[in-house]
């Protein structure tokens, strides 16, 4: 298992290397707040346990939104609807045998590059 120093260092390569995937806004977002994706990256396996194949990605951060507001950690998350899509994208290629457990539609940056939807296999 990865530290949490060099996985979040690997999420930042990904992302980094694929603008076209992941947006600059998005390369900030996930640095400023690496919290909310080990929360989310964490709620998903809870989901694949349960044998879940296929999953919305709304629904976690929903479920993330809703501890966090029960919470009394002191912890700051920042839960805007904007990197939902980028969430379950790095996800995806954080974790490459479970890219089938979110769907995923085409950005406004993939509809600005003209791109198709989003496939794992196009990342570098």
């Amino acid at each position: 298992m990865h530290n949490k120093n060099s996985k979040h260092e690997l999420l930042m390569d990904i992302v980094l290397k694929n603008p076209e995937t992941f947006p600059d806004e998005f390369a900030v977002y996930i640095f400023e707040n690496f919290n909310v994706y080990d929360a989310f990256e964490r709620e998903a396996f809870k989901v694949i346990a349960r044998g879940y194949t296929h999953y919305s990605a709304r629904t976690i951060i929903e479920v993330l939104r809703h501890h966090s507001n029960l919470s009394d950690n002191s912890e700051t998350w920042k839960l805007a609807d904007h990197p939902m899509p980028y969430l379950s994208r790095l996800f995806a290629a954080h974790h490459p045998n479970h890219v089938d457990l979110f769907s995923y539609r085409i950005t406004n940056l993939e509809k600005t590059l003209n791109k198709k939807k989003f496939d794992v296999d196009d990342l570098n």
